[in-house]
């Protein structure tokens, strides 16, 4: 380790000089033993490193939020469209009828709470997958990047969202 004499005629060097070169900060590393393996070296520094924060710690904001949102609601409607797929084209490998007049059958013999919940979830992440699709398209355009333009058109996409929504589900 550096004496405290020879780190102070370090810095003052480079006070006096015309071009002060940058000089970095000591800091002691911890010392290796020559019989000690790297391998205890290294989980000797992982148990003195501190955790790394999570989201938890930070204020839910609207651009990231309704990201996250966008992203989910297009995964959930891809999936969706993937699994009816498969079943549709697996349907006669495993005897089921999956044509349109049996398919309107069977939603139709559901009680009409889970019919309009189902009806509700899957216009809602269309809509908001949709709305919140134009909003990215609007930014392409370079237009509402300010702070006060991603917050009209979040707010614009939550509610064409809300009224799309209510309109597909009820109507």
């Amino acid at each position: 380790m550096f004496s405290t004499a020879t780190r102070a005629g370090l810095l003052g060097a480079t006070r006096r000089s015309l071009v002060a070169p940058t000089v970095r900060a000591f800091v002691a590393t911890p010392m290796r033993l020559t019989e000690e393996p790297q391998s205890v070296v290294a989980e000797r520094a992982r148990k003195n490193r501190p955790v790394s924060p999570h989201l938890s710690i930070y204020k839910p904001q609207m651009s990231w939020v309704l990201s996250g949102l966008h992203r989910n609601t297009g995964v959930l409607i891809g999936g969706a469209a993937y699994v009816y797929a498969a079943m549709f084209g697996l349907a006669p490998a495993f005897g089921l009828d999956m044509s349109s007049v049996a398919m309107a059958g069977s939603l139709a013999a559901l009680p009409t709470v889970v019919m309009v919940g189902g009806k509700a979830v899957l216009s809602g992440c269309l809509s908001f997958y949709v709305f919140g699709t134009m909003r990215h398209l609007w930014w392409d355009t370079g237009r509402a990047l300010s702070n006060k333009g991603v917050f009209t058109t979040g707010y614009a996409a939550i509610a064409a969202s809300v009224l799309a929504t209510g309109y597909l589900t009820f109507f």
